[in-house]
């Protein structure tokens, strides 16, 4: 069981976000003593479900190309 610190070390943010991520019920904690520990298990859930899987959104093959607008000119 990780404290709020050492949750915020697992994660690499700071301990005042993992704070507001249980404020906003986004984080999974354990109740002890009064104090709120975080299991890594949970903490490794929470990672996991915002992964972002990386690469294009439609396929190379598929014919799409991005276009890129033209440059508008900026009044003075």
């Amino acid at each position: 069981m990780l404290t709020t610190e050492e949750a915020a070390e697992y994660l690499g943010t700071t301990a005042r976000h993992v704070r507001r991520l249980v404020t906003d019920h986004e984080l999974s904690r354990y109740k002890v003593g009064g104090r709120n520990r975080f299991a890594d298990v949970d903490l490794d859930a929470w990672l996991d479900a915002r992964r972002v899987e990386g690469g294009l959104s439609a396929p190379a093959s598929s014919g799409l190309t991005r276009t890129v607008p033209a440059r508008r000119r900026q009044r003075r």
